[in-house]
């Protein structure tokens, strides 16, 4: 799936490992494959329920390809992620973070605790146009799960 210790590259171009960004009760990463949104549409898309999640404890992180610097990296997604303040866009640079990377136009979300263990995992191909829809029912389980 991903390789927890490598380093990602974060906004403000500083290497950052999960632990680094966990939340206080666990942290999602969404792993975005090649031709996936831009970073700046993911931060707005999801910012109301990544809020969510933060105020239970649960940090949201997007990780992007070596090869899909352009999507992270770009001016407005730059912008985006400094105006929210924390480390949330992030650029396997090094190219070694994925095991067996998302597919093209698809993205996998693993949500780990704090002890580093896979709590849950989805694949989502960004081709269905439920994919948002998707993407929230499993950030809103997290939520829900986190309430207990």
């Amino acid at each position: 799936m991903i390789d927890v210790s490598v380093p990602l590259l974060s906004h403000d171009y500083t290497h950052l490992h999960l632990r680094d960004v966990m939340g206080r009760r666990g942290l999602i990463v969404i792993g975005v494959g090649k031709a996936g949104e831009r970073g700046f549409q993911m931060l707005y898309r999801f910012s109301d329920i990544c809020d969510r999640l933060e105020e239970r404890g649960v940090n949201v992180i997007f990780v992007y390809q070596k090869e899909s610097a352009r999507h992270v990296l770009d001016p407005t997604s730059l912008l985006g992620a400094r105006y929210r303040q924390k480390p949330f866009l992030f650029l396997d640079d090094d190219g070694q973070f994925f095991v067996g990377p998302p597919h093209p136009r698809s993205l996998r979300a693993v949500y780990f605790d704090r002890e580093m263990k896979r709590l849950d995992t989805t694949e989502i191909a960004l081709g269905n146009e439920r994919w948002d829809p998707l993407l929230r029912a499993f950030l809103a389980q997290v939520i829900a799960g986190s309430m207990h």
